[in-house]
């Protein structure tokens, strides 16, 4: 999984790698990860050693639902900042959302979502490579539950829960602690279902000053990896412009988030996927044009583009002229 993660991410999973007796000390030499045991505040590790270390210590502990289990088990705080401002908020619907915006904080990998269909809202995290974070994403939705029983002070139950993972043999127990009976396995992302009123109660410990003072911390500490989703499909388009790889749900694919949801962040950000599709096959027109071997319909064509009048247009919107008077203007 490509990114990173805050350390404190590393030091939970460690501190239940010990507590299973098993020597975290080696684990984290066989993954090469340098992890202080008091991280500073916004130190970083690489999520792909951190990736390997969840899978390695999962077969060390010998639990084939040691992600499940280590959420399940998760201690409110372990994660300062983000807890407590998780804690602080005035319901379960604004704690939630400050998740969703500032999960970058934790990891920059994949994204998260909080959307809502009549009376039910669903968070949705989706990772690349769902079936090798298998573990790390089963300890996201018992992190996220536990914290929203502690934020109550009392039984939390989801609606429905979707998981990435195959169905295990037997799930009542998983069924039990999470509080549902509906777990629909085999999906395409973890999800937490809930009712709307239920996420619509205030909480005890609600303490707005505190919130809106950490809401200001976290987005300081904010990863730059986590930056604008421009980059990001700027960044995929730039990789490869083949037209069969060149389209909203490739990309959102590739950047592990829904194709609308990538179209909304990107109209919040004052563009669009159309647009910066038309941009980045306009510059890589240029770039072919300048060469002067290619013809113009092949250019295009390789493009994506259904046709030469499509192509003409599209290259004129981005660099004023036709691509006939761009190539005879570098003669």
């Amino acid at each position: 999984m490509a990114g990173s993660l805050t350390a404190s991410v590393v030091n939970v999973l460690l501190t239940a790698v010990a507590r299973a007796g098993t020597d975290p000390r080696r684990l984290v030499g066989e993954t090469g990860l340098d992890v202080a045991a008091d991280p500073e505040p916004g130190s970083r590790v690489p999520a792909e050693a951190v990736t390997e270390l969840w899978n390695r210590a999962a077969r060390a502990v010998g639990d084939p639902d040691f992600g499940v289990n280590l959420g399940l088990s998760y201690e409110p705080g372990r994660f300062a900042l983000f807890d407590f401002l998780f804690l602080s908020s005035g319901t379960l619907a604004e704690a939630f959302g400050s998740v969703v915006r500032h999960i970058g904080v934790v990891t920059t990998g994949g994204s998260y979502e909080m959307g809502t269909s009549g009376d039910l809202v669903t968070l949705t995290r989706r990772m690349p490579a769902m079936e090798e974070n298998r573990h790390p994403a089963s300890a996201a939705l018992g992190w996220q539950l536990t914290l929203a029983r502690a934020a109550v002070g009392a039984p939390v139950r989801p609606v429905r829960i979707g998981m990435a993972m195959p169905a295990p043999p037997r799930h009542r127990d998983l069924a039990a602690a999470y509080g549902t009976k509906l777990i629909e396995f085999g999906q395409d992302a973890n999800t937490l279902t809930f009712r709307r009123r239920d996420l619509e109660r205030p909480l005890p410990g609600a303490d707005p000053a505190l919130a809106d003072l950490l809401r200001r911390t976290v987005t300081r500490l904010r990863s730059p990896e986590a930056g604008p989703w421009r980059d990001r499909v700027r960044s995929f388009l730039a990789a490869g412009l083949d037209h069969e790889r060149a389209t909203l749900r490739a990309a959102a694919h590739s950047l592990a988030i829904s194709p609308r949801r990538l179209q909304q962040l990107l109209n919040e950000e004052g563009t669009s996927w159309r647009r910066e599709l038309e941009t980045a096959r306009a510059g890589l027109a240029a770039e072919l044009l300048s060469g002067g071997g290619m013809p113009v319909a092949a250019i295009g064509a390789r493009l994506g583009y259904a046709d030469a009048r499509s192509f003409r247009r599209a290259f004129r919107r981005v660099h004023g002229s036709s691509p006939q008077e761009y190539r005879s203007s570098l003669a």
